[in-house]
């Protein structure tokens, strides 16, 4: 079983992800902002993936792949980058600073459990 960190202000998107997540046999771990995932990476860094919204609270996601990619041992950590207003510009930044793989939200859920798989196997 794979831990994978989910950082996602939205209760709904955060239930979903998480539901998806642990129903292909995995534990989720949903954080509400970037600042909480990062303090989890810290404490833990035990994660295989993490999934990030980009706007969020606190701690923004692209702050947080910032951050993390800064950090030796989280350089080949999978990023799944998952927002809904962001045009292909933005898009090629996140790519640039870490971000392993885009998804658009509203987030379906055969391309998610598409990246959970590429990301684990």
């Amino acid at each position: 079983m794979s831990k994978i960190l989910i950082a996602e202000d939205d209760p709904i998107s955060q239930r979903f992800v998480s539901t998806i997540v642990e129903r292909m046999g995995h534990c989720a771990v949903v954080c509400p902002n970037g600042r909480h995932a990062w303090e989890a990476m810290c404490a833990e860094n035990r994660f295989d993936l993490l999934i990030t919204d980009i706007m969020m609270p606190g701690m923004d996601g692209t702050t947080l792949i910032r951050t993390l990619r800064a950090e030796e041992r989280f350089k080949e950590l999978p990023i799944v980058v998952m927002s809904a207003f962001i045009g292909v510009s933005e898009i090629s930044g996140l790519l640039g600073i870490g971000a392993t793989w885009f998804m658009p939200k509203p987030v379906e859920r055969g391309v998610l459990e598409e990246y959970v798989k590429r990301a684990l196997d």
